[in-house]
């Protein structure tokens, strides 16, 4: 829930009917878009998330607020990347830019904020009447005089700053016009341009005089490309344990063990896109076979379960509750389960692979997975007071308690053991437990996956997709028998879901904006 404060001011924009900003304009009140008079395709979540930026001009507006607004009730797996999405179609219908904003910024891994100039309409127009009414002379169309001469200096390429296009855009004309109406509109002018470009050269001096110095470089044997700023949104702030020339140090071992290298694979992996489109593509998984995948999309409505051909083509939905995400196969390939809306809350269903048949609610919970065997589905629960894996058989009934200490998106090895992120933030650590019951214990201190469903079990380690002090992205393998990472590959985006098939020779992720999605073969 947001603050009562954030409830008031937010309240007190949708009273102010329009806000404009560039060559847009914002009616609070209906929830329409405009450029140039045409209305347009802007409703729901992006919608809301404009209106909580525009109702905080200049302001960081966190992650954590925009998603218990949008998604008061749901938990992170589904809004977490749903915010994603949001906010990346507002951006769409604005053509602004995570590179170059021109209207929302992107502070990575905290929120967004609104760096435009802003002009709401009724407080606007109660300004206008005042200054006609006390001074007819004064022409209401000096009223924005301050905010075209903002508008002018990030024209010329100055730094956006929203707090003082927003403020001058406001309350502080309204002290520049009733100057002008008392000494003079000249003056007035000369005043306000002084002022601005003052206050501009401040904020850009004191932004050069407290920028922080980035942290060293870590030399990789691999180089991975640039990643914009939108994909660092979940990025780790850097690791303390000291990395030179390619080793890292243990700093808090699990066990005693050597030091761990990273080294560089024999042969490049091949990577191709299979899905793109309009519509969104996210969560995708390969089928046991390798013939097939099931991945979540948007492109008729909510988000839903659908599958396709290992190259895809022939895209079938098979799921139709009221939204739907985390698709996972069952070992025959079968079977998908995945969660949604339920009686209860967020629940598990299962469905038919070939989309035939009835769609079956499990239990409550979230992000299934079956065992090896078939025999169950684990998943995610906060049932006992806090997120703990849990464990029902496929065919229903009492699930059963499996992690007591943390646990979040559960995969089960081939080597007796159960493992699980130990929470649904972002970089969390990867433990196990025996499958056989006993303690719980951290994989390795060098295991941090992006987020909780950036990572999987294979026949040859632990694939996963990490965030490096460099600012890039790459594919990474842990081997649990040597405690070796190795560099797979550089990725040019940093997606929020990635599988692989079990033998490790290829992965399968979506990009950062959940469009489409890339098949990586030869995996060494």
């Amino acid at each position: 829930m947001m603050k009562d404060g954030q409830h008031s001011e937010a309240g007190q924009n949708r009273s102010q009917r329009s806000v404009r900003f560039g060559a847009f304009e914002a009616d609070l009140h209906t929830q329409e878009l405009w450029k140039y008079g045409a209305r347009l395709k802007l409703a729901g979540q992006p919608f809301q998330v404009l209106e909580m930026l525009l109702a905080r001009p200049g302001e960081l507006v966190s992650r954590d607020e925009l998603q218990k607004r949008l998604w008061p009730d749901a938990p992170f797996t589904d809004s977490n990347h749903g915010l994603n999405a949001a906010v990346n179609k507002l951006r769409e219908t604005l053509g602004d830019s995570a590179d170059d904003p021109k209207y929302i910024e992107t502070l990575p891994r905290r929120g967004y904020r609104f760096i435009a100039a802003i002009e709401v309409e009724d407080y606007l127009q109660a300004v206008e009447q005042t200054v006609a009414a006390k001074s007819p002379e004064i022409n209401a169309t000096a009223l924005p005089a301050s905010v075209a001469v903002v508008e002018m200096q990030v024209a010329k390429g100055q730094p956006p700053v929203a707090v003082v296009q927003a403020s001058l855009s406001g309350r502080q004309a309204i002290r520049w016009l009733s100057l002008a109406a008392s000494v003079g509109i000249v003056l007035c002018a000369l005043g306000v341009v002084a002022f601005v470009g003052k206050s501009l050269q401040s904020w850009q001096l004191e932004k050069t005089e407290v920028s922080p110095e980035g942290p060293p470089q870590f030399a990789r044997v691999i180089a991975a490309p640039q990643v914009d700023a939108a994909d660092m949104e979940l990025q780790e702030p850097p690791r303390k344990d000291e990395r030179q020339t390619g080793i890292i140090a243990e700093q808090k071992p699990f066990v005693p063990v050597p030091a761990v290298y990273r080294t560089a694979g024999t042969m490049e992996p091949t990577m191709r896109t299979i899905i793109s489109g309009d519509g969104g593509a996210a969560a995708p998984q390969i089928s046991p076979d390798g013939k097939h995948i099931a991945f979540m999309s948007n492109r008729t409505g909510p988000w839903q379960i659908w599958v396709s051909n290992a190259d895809g083509s022939n895209p079938m939905q098979i799921s139709f509750t009221d939204s739907a995400g985390t698709p996972r196969w069952s070992p025959d390939g079968r079977y998908i389960a995945f969660d949604g809306p339920g009686d209860q809350g967020s629940s598990i269903f299962v469905a038919r692979a070939d989309g035939s048949g009835r769609t079956i609610q499990v239990t409550e919970g979230l992000v299934p997975s079956y065992s090896r065997d078939g025999q169950w589905i684990y998943f995610a629960s906060e049932r006992s007071g806090d997120w703990q894996v849990w464990k029902v058989l496929t065919a229903g009934g009492s699930a059963l308690q499996v992690t007591h200490e943390g646990g979040f998106a559960a995969l089960e090895g081939l080597d007796g053991y159960l493992y699980y992120a130990k929470s649904r933030y972002p970089s969390p650590e990867v433990w196990r437990t025996p499958l056989a019951g006993g303690d719980e214990e951290l994989v390795s201190e060098h295991l941090r996956p992006r987020t909780w469903s950036s990572w999987t079990v294979t026949r040859t380690g632990i694939l996963f997709v990490e965030d490096v002090r460099n600012g890039k992205t790459t594919l990474s393998l842990y081997d649990p028998a040597s405690r070796v990472v190795r560099d797979v590959a550089p990725l040019q985006t940093a997606p929020f879901w990635m599988a692989a098939t079990s033998d490790g020779k290829r992965a399968i992720m979506n990009d950062s904006g959940e469009r489409q999605i890339t098949m990586m073969e030869n995996i060494q």
